[in-house]
């Protein structure tokens, strides 16, 4: 698959490996932060990795569906199938990980790149249990959210 993109072409595989480059290189530290969890919450900063690399992979849906309409939805669906096949860990991992990208990919299509509240919303609802600290950590997240895009637009190829 081809597109034009200022006189050069560019294949599935390259923005594949152009994606996954950029997803294992990321550190969601500062994403993490937001959250207050401490060093010795293993299974909650775990979730929530996880969580955040499926808001970052349907961010990258979004940034395909702006860049590459025509191509997105095979782009997307072949990385999909790659990465569930050669995702680490049980299938019971690799499911929670579908399914979580699944959901952000949804929240992503009501408002696309314009706003991200809604997911910020969803994500802090999921992460934390008092409602003054999802209150809280909804905006920080929101403005997270849009960089996460910003870098994944920006490094798109």
């Amino acid at each position: 698959m081809f597109r034009y993109v200022q006189q050069t072409q560019y294949t599935s595989d390259e923005l594949i490996r152009i994606f996954l480059a950029l997803l294992d290189s990321y550190d969601f530290d500062a994403e993490l932060a937001i959250f207050g969890f401490k060093k010795h919450q293993f299974i909650k900063r775990k979730k929530a990795r996880r969580e955040l690399a499926a808001l970052f992979i349907a961010l990258w849906d979004l940034a395909l569906q702006k860049s590459f309409p025509a191509e997105r939805e095979l782009v997307f669906e072949e990385f999909i199938s790659r990465y569930a096949y050669s995702a680490k860990g049980n299938n019971k991992e690799v499911d929670l990980q579908l399914r979580s990208i699944n959901v952000y990919v949804t929240l992503l299509q009501k408002k696309r790149d314009s706003d991200f509240s809604e997911v910020a919303a969803f994500l802090a609802g999921l992460m934390l249990e008092d409602q003054d600290a999802v209150d809280k950590a909804r905006l920080r997240l929101a403005l997270a959210i849009r960089a996460m895009f910003r870098l994944i637009f920006d490094r798109l190829i």
